[in-house]
């Protein structure tokens, strides 16, 4: 079964569950107001570890009962952080957003993204740790400016992004982007997040620069192809989707 994570405003994730099992897939989404309602249960031991949801619908989900995982959790659930107040707060949330980590790192087989100390669904950089990132990863970036007040210098006038999708070592998006393809992969394996939209932008000669990334991307923009992808990804169990 693959089980989608996610809130519930979250369209672009249910509507790629749909696709998923249009595909022959079992899906089950569980939003993040329902985990925040569940009773857990989250073993650690000698053999690794294992988790029992009890939803409060009834439904009880083990870990080991999953087959992948695409997690639209960029935080702890909304719900958790109206039970937490006084002195204390930062510090329990800091704990529940620690047991999110072990839960989620504890899965089995591949995820859509993998959890990270800087967010559950990837690590949330600022534009300039992408532009350096990517710069290394073999991308034609846009300049980085940054002034003293803290605010973004631009030399150009903005135009509408396009955008390319990594999945795993998959690369979808306009043909006219694919060459930048190899790149965008090296990018994705470098900030170990194999779901990642890398937008870009041309700069006053034509050439397409990259000018940002997104662990955290519209699903619903990359069409069925990024459907096709998704699912392929979530389901080749011998195919590890970090790999470069």
């Amino acid at each position: 079964m693959i089980l989608v994570l996610c809130e519930s405003i979250d369209f672009s994730a249910r509507w790629i569950a749909q696709a998923m099992e249009r595909r022959g897939q079992v899906v089950m989404i569980i939003t993040g107001e329902a985990l925040a309602e569940a009773v857990w249960e989250h073993r650690i031991g000698k053999t690794g570890a294992d988790t029992e949801i009890r939803l409060r619908c009834g439904t009880r989900l083990r870990g080991s009962d999953t087959s992948g995982v695409l997690n639209r959790l960029s935080f702890i659930p909304a719900a958790w952080l109206h039970r937490y107040g006084g002195p204390d707060r930062g510090y329990a949330i800091q704990e529940m957003h620690a047991f999110y980590l072990s839960w989620l790192y504890a899965l089995p087989g591949p995820i859509l993204n993998p959890p990270t100390p800087q967010g559950l669904c990837g690590n949330w950089r600022h534009l300039s740790a992408w532009t350096a990132l990517a710069s290394t990863s073999g991308l034609d970036v846009r300049p980085f400016h940054q002034c003293s007040t803290g605010g973004l210098v631009s030399t150009l006038q903005p135009t509408p992004a396009k955008r390319l999708y990594v999945i795993g070592k998959r690369v979808v998006g306009p043909g006219f982007l694919l060459p930048h393809s190899a790149g965008c992969v090296r990018l994705a394996k470098a900030a170990g997040t194999p779901l990642l939209s890398v937008d870009f932008e041309p700069d006053l000669a034509g050439d397409w620069q990259m000018t940002g990334a997104s662990v955290f991307p519209d699903l619903l923009e990359g069409g069925e192809a990024l459907a096709d992808a998704v699912t392929e990804a979530l389901t080749d169990f011998h195919q590890d989707i970090t790999e470069n």
